[in-house]
């Protein structure tokens, strides 16, 4: 027996109007809504929204970690699906969500069916924070025990997510959900892969494509990355995370991408910062 009503969806929106007006109408009415929003106030007005719908607004952009710690502290409900803006469920996919639960009562989280562009699988297979031999070759063709989640849909237990303290905020963006996966797995128990859930996710559609929000993203993919691979342990992170910078510097995509230009530009300077803060 499942109660989707029993269930709080937290979704971080920074300028993200245009993917939550595709999002809003695919989540069934009895749920908790929560957008944390890290930009300014929605107009959302003509969206058909769950009658349980909240906005948290913050004065400034705290990331995305932080923006799910302060809607998963708000939520009232005893499960959160945390996901992404730019996601459209499937019918009967918080339904299935909960009968997991009842099936795999040890998992710690569990991460849905993600199709995304030209209708192939978006499965995150691995993580610069696994050994080579943990990755993943492809998805599981049934129900099972993965090694990572993507952050674009999760979903836990509250008591679970609070245990393990939620996203780490040294983590404006990216690597926060391997880190939480793995601190998951270790304090917890197993992450689970659920097909049987089903989501799209139309990937970096969250916010408008735009050089601003490249750089932003590519700036704190470099920080990150740095954060993440000191905080476990990753042999000679420094020199393999400036390896990648220069190589991203001197690709075509440099000369013929403008956003791509702005995004590797940004890696780099994202990656000495992180080099640089570590110092302080």
């Amino acid at each position: 027996m499942t109660d989707s009503s029993n269930v709080s969806v937290v979704v971080v929106s920074f300028k993200s109007e245009k993917a939550l007006s595709a999002l809003l109408p695919s989540l069934p009415e009895n749920i908790e809504l929560i957008i944390v929003n890290n930009s300014s106030n929605l107009y959302l007005e003509d969206i058909k929204k769950p009658k349980n719908y909240q906005e948290i607004i913050n004065v400034e952009n705290k990331g995305f970690g932080s923006a799910c710690n302060i809607g998963v502290k708000v939520a009232t409900k005893d499960y959160i699906f945390l996901i992404n803006p730019d996601t459209i469920l499937h019918k009967e996919c918080i339904d299935n969500l909960l009968s997991a639960v009842n099936e795999i009562p040890k998992a710690s989280a569990f991460a849905p069916k993600i199709i995304g562009k030209k209708n192939r699988e978006d499965f995150k297979r691995r993580s610069i924070l696994l050994k080579k031999n943990l990755w993943l070759k492809k998805p599981p063709d049934e129900s099972s025990e993965i090694p990572i989640m993507g952050g674009a849909a999760i979903f836990i237990k509250k008591e679970n997510y609070l245990r393990v303290g939620g996203f780490d905020e040294n983590f404006f963006l990216y690597h926060e959900d391997d880190d939480l996966s793995l601190r998951l797995k270790k304090e917890i128990g197993p992450l689970i892969y659920y097909p049987k859930a089903l989501i799209s996710h139309q990937s970096g559609s969250s916010s408008p494509r735009s050089s601003y929000i490249a750089a932003l993203k590519g700036f704190h993919m470099g920080k990150s990355r740095i954060y993440a691979m000191r905080k476990y342990n990753i042999k000679n992170y420094k020199i393999k995370c400036i390896f990648l910078a220069f190589f991203q510097l001197f690709s075509l995509e440099m000369i013929y991408s403008h956003r791509k230009r702005s995004k590797y530009l940004a890696f780099f300077k994202g990656v000495i910062n992180g080099i640089r803060e570590e110092k302080k």
